[in-house]
């Protein structure tokens, strides 16, 4: 799961990012955003699809025609529509793309202490979140890395925190 060199901690003891650990955040930044490109696309089609299929259920006789074009709300329903959903994916893009320009732009940062470990399990998903507690910080994982630490035993971890991400870099015992 720690992926770190002995030159990335040498860094990361001095408070600076190694480069290898800068391009990774940049990657992992740029993959967010490629992310959710796709997924705008994929709302766009979805969007466009579901128009086409209102617009052809209200196409199809003479009598729900005139129910469109009876109130002229119907008829601007569906560009304001498309302008509020647009306005919403385009918001998510900016979004990522500042997401992932914070990554970047990260700073190092440290965290001492005592390890300790702890779970929280959702009842409903059956998801089970790991935490290492490493002094008063709490970092979350998806797998259970208690094999990775002693419990009890004094550990440094140097972490990025962006946006809503959170890495840590690498670490060492105390």
């Amino acid at each position: 799961m720690f992926e770190f060199t002995e030159a990335d901690l040498k860094a990361n003891k001095r408070g600076q990012l190694s480069q290898s650990q800068k391009e990774w955040l940049k990657m992992v930044g740029k993959g967010g955003v490629r992310l959710q490109s796709f997924n705008v696309w994929i709302a766009i089609g979805f969007l466009f699809l579901g128009l086409c299929l209102i617009l052809a259920l209200f196409l199809q006789n003479e009598d729900t025609r005139a129910a469109l074009f009876a109130n002229p709300s119907n008829v601007w329903i569906f560009p304001v529509l498309v302008v509020v959903v647009v306005s919403i994916l385009a918001l998510s893009m900016l979004l990522a793309r500042w997401n992932a320009n914070k990554l970047q732009n990260a700073a190092l940062s440290s965290a001492s202490g005592n390890v300790r470990f702890d779970r929280d399990s959702s009842g409903e998903s059956s998801i089970t979140t790991y935490y290492v507690i490493v002094g008063k910080k709490k970092f979350k994982f998806g797998d259970d890395i208690s094999g990775d630490f002693r419990e009890g035993e004094k550990y440094r971890f140097y972490y990025c925190k962006a946006g809503f991400y959170e890495f840590v870099m690498s670490y060492e015992r105390k």
